[in-house]
């Protein structure tokens, strides 16, 4: 078969790229061909088929997503997790935090001599008892707001429990079952109580170094067990435990408050802590320092 014609070789003609026009030329053909009437590279049907393609598959997509959604939040129950303790993401170990906090959660620091510093402190002391029962905290007459909550002399400083949905503590309620490295305060409190009284998640704080600071708990040193467990009822409210410290002025004191109850685990670890939180405390004194 004769595949040649005035010297071309007719199959390599047909395989061939179509001559290449001007680029305002080629431009426009890409936007519209009016040989295949087509708009960039496609016919009107071809994309008609396409947009129906597209419109059909977003919408059955969007319709498997809502189905979806729909059955998850139908097996959600707004007042009670799905997992609870072991089986959650948080566990059964309750955390413990304070208040008031630094901005960084770290270091306290304040001057005596600047009032700014404590006021910022006690309006977050107001905040945080605002979820409180006023009336309880108000018969108190110490750490409350009749006297700035101890500061800047002798803050105070509000111990409280991170929330478990449904957990539990177990008591330290017999005395003859105590820790031993339970302080002896604390043994001596618990024993000066009566047996119905003892149902408390203890908290008892030290300094971690030195001994220089005095530490006092004028609201009790324990958590009362009724508030437990919590079952997200509405108006629930978080005991807390306040304790006032004495510190010395110009040097940072770190106190640490841990918990106490059979099932808290105590871990004073500093990479991964569990069952106490540490305040770290520095109080500027300037009139101390041109004494000296």
């Amino acid at each position: 078969m004769e595949t040649k014609s005035n010297g071309v070789d007719m199959m390599d003609w047909a395989r061939a790229p179509p001559k290449k026009g001007p680029f305002l030329e080629r431009l426009g053909k890409v936007l519209y061909d009016p040989e295949e009437k087509s708009f960039l590279g496609r016919t009107p049907k071809r994309w008609g088929i396409i947009l129906a393609f597209y419109l059909v598959f977003y919408i059955v997509l969007a319709v498997l997503t809502s189905i979806c959604f729909g059955g998850l939040y139908l097996s959600l129950d707004e007042n009670k997790p799905t997992y609870t303790l072991k089986e959650s993401l948080i566990g059964a170990n309750p955390g413990v935090a304070y208040r008031p906090r630094s901005e960084d959660g770290f270091l306290m620091k304040y001057s005596m001599d600047n009032s700014s510093h404590t006021v910022e402190l006690v309006d977050q002391i107001k905040e945080f008892l605002e979820a409180h029962d006023k009336e309880s905290y108000a018969a108190k007459t110490t750490c409350n707001a009749a006297d700035n909550y101890g500061f800047p002399e002798t803050p105070c400083f509000f111990i409280k429990l991170n929330k478990i949905y449904a957990w539990e503590p177990q008591f330290y309620d017999e005395v003859s079952a105590l820790p031993d490295d339970m302080p002896p305060a604390l043994v001596a409190h618990i024993s000066s109580l009566p047996h119905e009284e003892r149902k408390q998640v203890w908290i008892s704080c030290e300094e971690e170094k030195t001994n220089t600071t005095t530490l006092s708990y004028p609201w009790g040193m324990g958590l009362p067990g009724r508030y437990y467990p919590f079952m997200n009822v509405p108006g629930y409210q978080s005991p807390i435990v306040a304790v006032q410290i004495t510190p010395p002025t110009n040097v940072q004191v770190a106190i640490r408050c841990r918990v106490w109850a059979k099932n808290v685990i105590y871990n004073k670890s500093l990479k991964e802590p569990s069952g106490y939180t540490r305040i770290l405390l520095t109080v500027e004194n300037d009139n101390e320092d041109h004494r000296k």
